[in-house]
């Protein structure tokens, strides 16, 4: 099978150190629009069923994926709509990390019709988050709610902001309308609601989370079911990440907008990024832990039941055992995983779906086996008679 995988930054740098080994995969192109990128990441892999291009800028991304079985975007969401397009053309099957689902969904009986299936949200949140939720779904009769938080306590002496992906992305996304599924429809409401201290277990511990525009309160009530009623999200910001957040964005720092310097023109939200490192660039240099962590309540037998599954890493094991942060590997092992039940045919589905479609199982049996067991907790509340 022919993979093409775009994005050899940290993520992608995960996900193909995983494929190489998948039997199934028998060519993997690494794409980036930084060429010396992905070579450099095909020469340290040093296999000969990888292969480095360069995506150049306009590129026909139909002639990047022409004879792949799945192209992948490990890179940037403002690559989803093009690229699912170019695999209607090509016939290729379609994976994204970061999704925009609503603007996705509409290509539904194209890829129907084409025989492939487009996968939104295949990496850690979206992405294993969505299976552990699909997991805890199937043990209930009916579904009340999913509530879905994302620990991170990277934290870094020499560097103020460390951001463990795109720090373009987390910029823009946490100043975004956030997303909650209430009642049978999608809530905006504004950046920064919802704060809670909630209690992570170790290694994360107890973190301030807030409310975020992600993927899951889109997709998981079209896929669920159960009588779901509500989904939200929220990611887990520290006091002091907060405040320097909030003063660059009273500062104007984070506009994309050019402003006029010294006859000249820049966007204040690229300096910002400029300066920050890549997050490839943070191994061994952040400590914290990662963790994504579910809660799915419902009703089984009649009963109440609340099921919570989570996964996490220490920031310096991750370094130690992968040569990648708690975040990359997380994201990155969810890419590779789903890529490889994708390979061995066990994603049936046609069409446009996420990923708490799949059967949870063989997911779960993957993430073990990656160094990424499971912690399950339920718990169950009679009423008394």
């Amino acid at each position: 099978m022919r993979i093409v995988l775009i994005g050899a930054g940290a993520v992608g740098s995960v996900a193909a150190a995983r494929l190489v080994d998948v039997r199934e995969v028998d060519e993997l192109v690494l794409a980036d629009v930084v060429g010396e990128r992905s070579k450099a990441l095909a020469d340290r892999l040093g296999s000969r069923k990888v292969r480095a291009a360069t995506m150049a800028s306009g590129q026909d991304l139909g002639s990047l994926i022409t004879g792949a079985d799945l192209a992948v975007n490990a890179a940037h969401a403002s690559l989803d709509l093009p690229l699912m397009e170019a695999c209607l053309d090509v016939g290729a099957s379609f994976m994204d990390l970061s999704s925009v689902p609503l603007q996705q969904f509409p290509y539904d009986e194209k890829f129907r019709k084409a025989g492939i299936v487009a996968l939104l949200g295949a990496g850690e949140d979206p992405g294993l988050g969505n299976v552990l939720a699909r997991a805890a779904a199937d043990r209930l009769d009916k579904v009340d709610s999913i509530r879905i938080r994302d620990g991170d306590t990277i934290t870094s002496g020499p560097t103020p902001l460390p951001v463990a992906w795109s720090p373009e992305t987390f910029l823009v996304e946490v100043f975004a309308d956030a997303l909650v599924f209430q009642d049978g429809r999608i809530v905006e409401v504004p950046p920064w609601s919802g704060r809670e201290v909630y209690p992570f277990p170790e290694p994360v511990g107890p973190q301030p989370v807030y409310l975020m525009e992600h993927e899951e309160p889109v997709t998981m009530p079209r896929f669920i079911g159960k009588g779901l009623r509500y989904v939200d999200l929220k990611l887990a910001v520290d006091d002091g990440t907060f405040e320097t957040l909030q003063r660059l964005k009273a500062l104007g720092l984070l506009e994309d907008t050019p402003v006029p310097v010294d006859g000249g023109s820049v966007s204040p939200r690229r300096l910002i990024v400029s300066l920050l490192p890549r997050p490839a660039d943070l191994v061994g240099k952040v400590t914290g832990a990662a963790m994504i962590l579910v809660e799915v309540s419902g009703t089984k037998d009649g009963e109440a039941v609340t099921h919570r599954l989570y996964v996490g890493l220490r920031h310096e094991d991750a370094a130690r055992r992968y040569g990648a942060t708690a975040t990359a590997y997380l994201v990155g092992t969810g890419t590779a995983i789903f890529v490889t039940q994708f390979a061995r045919g066990q994603i049936p589905q046609r069409g446009v779906i996420a990923s708490e479609c799949l059967d949870p199982a063989e997911t779960l049996r993957l993430m073990s086996e990656a160094g990424l067991p499971v912690t399950h907790e339920t718990r169950t509340t009679r009423e008394l008679t």
